[in-house]
């Protein structure tokens, strides 16, 4: 096996025997190059902590850099395997299934299944939704190939190796049965990891990872959660990952003394010290976590820089 295979397995038994974790979200621009984003990476420590990067696929609908061909850049720059984000919204199952052909020859193997978010938040009016499927039916596609056959159950020929499919889903919503209806969807179609939107209270954190456990148990499952976890440093991103961001719950608590920071000029440094504690008030209860910070991975630094 070669190193980024071995990287890959390593991650994987990490995952699922309870050790340590951490992903770091890499939001692929609407650009021809990806250096600029990948010097200011290779200036963080954080990097020696890290167990694989998520690759995101056009969020929102927007023009982004393909999701595939940076995991494939980041994995072979970084020698930290990728985990390419693929999204239901943009392409058919043939494609779906050729893509992830292509992809195992590559050793892109870890694969985030998402439903995706309609063309209507976007930049790209005239582009159509496919959405042949949601997130279940990718599942079901990398369950076939993994026994080598295809959606219809056609044979396929070649070495293949494993490919690992993992989910996402809300950390919030108002009709709890809702979420935890789509949470055993998913376990039940063989998510290995559920990543979550970011969690600001530690009450829903508990409760998610209850849910996990009794899910677990019904179907003899090992599929694991990891904390999404994206720092506040203003009182202007609060707002918007708690009224635009579905499936984000920010606490009036943290609402009220970001708005009393911000008119006080100090909104990064109280932000940041109220991350931390949740931090590490999470790290308590589970240390799979998934670091989201917009590009700005210094502040994922700041965060882990006494742990």
């Amino acid at each position: 096996m070669d190193f980024v295979g071995e990287k890959i397995e390593s991650f994987i038994q990490s995952l699922q025997s309870g050790k340590k974790c951490y992903t770091y979200e890499f939001s692929a621009p609407a650009s021809f190059s990806l250096e600029s984003l990948i010097a200011t990476l290779q200036q963080q420590k954080f990097l020696t902590q890290l167990d694989a990067f998520v690759c995101t696929d056009s969020p929102l609908g927007k023009l982004k850099h393909s999701a595939v061909l940076a995991s494939l850049k980041l994995q072979y720059t970084f020698g930290i395997p990728s985990i390419t984000t693929i999204s239901m919204r943009d392409k058919n199952t043939l494609a779906l299934q050729s893509d992830l052909l292509g992809m195992n020859s590559l050793d892109l193997r870890l694969v985030l299944a998402l439903t995706g978010d309609p063309l209507r938040f976007g930049n790209q009016p005239q582009a159509k939704g496919v959405f042949e499927g949601s997130s279940a039916l990718l599942l079901k596609i990398i369950a076939a190939l993994n026994t080598n056959k295809d959606i219809n159950g056609g044979e396929l020929y070649g070495d293949s190796k494993r490919i690992y499919p993992f989910c996402v889903m809300n950390s919030y919503a108002s009709r709890k049965e809702s979420l935890y209806k789509k949470m055993r969807e998913k376990i039940q179609n063989g998510a290995l990891a559920i990543f979550t939107q970011p969690i600001y209270d530690i009450g829903i954190a508990q409760e998610l990872l209850e849910w996990c456990d009794k899910i677990n148990g019904e179907f003899g499952s090992k599929c694991v959660l990891m904390f999404g976890f994206f720092p506040i440093c203003s009182f202007k991103t609060a707002l918007f990952l708690h009224h635009k961001l579905p499936g984000v719950f920010v606490p009036q608590t943290w609402l009220d003394t970001l708005e009393s920071a911000e008119s006080k000029g100090i909104a990064k440094e109280v932000g940041l010290e109220k991350s931390k504690m949740l931090f590490s008030a999470l790290s308590a209860l589970e240390e799979r976590f998934h670091f989201m910070s917009a590009n700005k991975p210094e502040i994922i630094g700041e965060i882990l820089s006494n742990m």
